[in-house]
């Protein structure tokens, strides 16, 4: 009984010492978690995926297009996995966010989203690294990646696939944009103010502009069809890969997060 007794105890503190690890590590479990973010008198609805680890982390911020059908949560799960934060959000008057859909906007979202996670107690809740962002869009989320992360010295790292570039489009496309505009499912859009807000600003929305602000960035862009390459390689530190597939490289999932979550290890 006794030799038992001796046998049982270290046991015991094992199975104690590995339960207390257990609780000890799930504090700092990944979590989902629904975040409602107000903008002026409005609020936008984001979606936070936080990796698992107490250390405050890089965060990948993510851009839908139109109208955002394609969320990238495939490649948000396997970012996640890898130890960053994502976070997916809707622009105001899209889906569920409040507001106005206005591209100027959008950007302006994209930054107050950056402030909202930088602000020390949300960067501390969230295990946000301040000043360490990426930003990673699909079509008109790929253009306001790239204005956007262009501006913002927090913003070390853009990417994008099958970007949609503002400054290059034709007023025959703004047509076709703004009838496609009236069959979308958006919460509040004026499609004629919405392409002539577009079309007032183009020339400010052209992300030559910016080549400058550009250099210190590392860029990546993803196409399925060479559009785009003549201005995107006028951009420092960019990578460019061409895809054969569609708009939403719907049969290349696989190769695009291999290639995302490559990019973003060197």
């Amino acid at each position: 009984m006794k030799k038992q007794s001796i046998l049982v105890l270290p046991f015991l503190l094992f199975c104690s010492y590995y339960v207390t690890a257990q609780n000890i590590k799930n504090n700092f479990q990944a979590t989902s978690e629904e975040i409602f973010i107000t903008i002026g008198k409005d609020s936008i609805a984001a979606f936070g995926m936080f990796a698992d680890g107490e250390e405050e982390k890089e965060t990948v911020i993510l851009l839908h297009g139109l109208p955002g059908n394609e969320r990238n949560l495939d490649l948000a799960q396997v970012l996640r996995r890898n130890g960053r934060n994502v976070i997916y959000f809707n622009y105001r008057g899209s889906w569920g966010s409040q507001g106005e859909f206005l591209y100027s906007n959008c950007l302006q979202d994209v930054k107050e989203l950056m402030d909202f996670f930088d602000l020390p107690e949300n960067s501390k809740k969230y295990r946000i690294k301040p000043n360490s962002y990426i930003l990673f869009g699909h079509s008109t989320g790929g253009g306001l990646a790239l204005l956007s992360g262009a501006k913002d010295k927090r913003v070390r790292r853009i990417g994008m696939y099958s970007p949609w570039n503002v400054s290059i489009t034709s007023q025959e496309d703004f047509n076709w944009l703004q009838g496609y505009l009236k069959s979308l499912f958006m919460l509040n859009i004026n499609p004629k103010q919405f392409v002539t807000e577009l079309t007032e600003n183009i020339d400010q929305y052209n992300p030559l502009l910016y080549k400058e602000e550009l250099k210190t960035k590392k860029v990546l862009v993803l196409d399925e069809n060479d559009r785009n390459k003549d201005w995107v390689e006028q951009i420092k530190n960019v990578r460019y890969v061409l895809v054969n597939t569609d708009h939403s490289f719907s049969d290349k999932r696989l190769e695009l997060i291999e290639i995302v979550t490559d990019w973003l290890n060197k």
